[in-house]
């Protein structure tokens, strides 16, 4: 649980410091964007699951943003 915490601290460190879109990742997870302002807010987090998929997200879009 320790791990997880500190999994989704450091992503939501660096997709606040992002041109990354609420309602885009919300889509990519299936969640709403509701959820992913829980998150954000501190008052849900996300489970191991959902951070795997926010870290794949994040690559593939990171990899998209530096080709173009």
């Amino acid at each position: 649980m320790e791990n997880e915490l500190a999994a989704w601290q450091e992503l939501h460190r660096f997709y606040k410091n992002s041109s990354y879109l609420t309602k885009d990742l919300a889509a990519y997870l299936k969640v709403s964007p509701r959820t992913i302002q829980r998150w954000s807010k501190g008052q849900t987090r996300p489970n191991q699951k959902e951070l795997n998929l926010i870290m794949k997200y994040l690559r593939e879009n990171s990899k998209k943003e530096t080709q173009d």
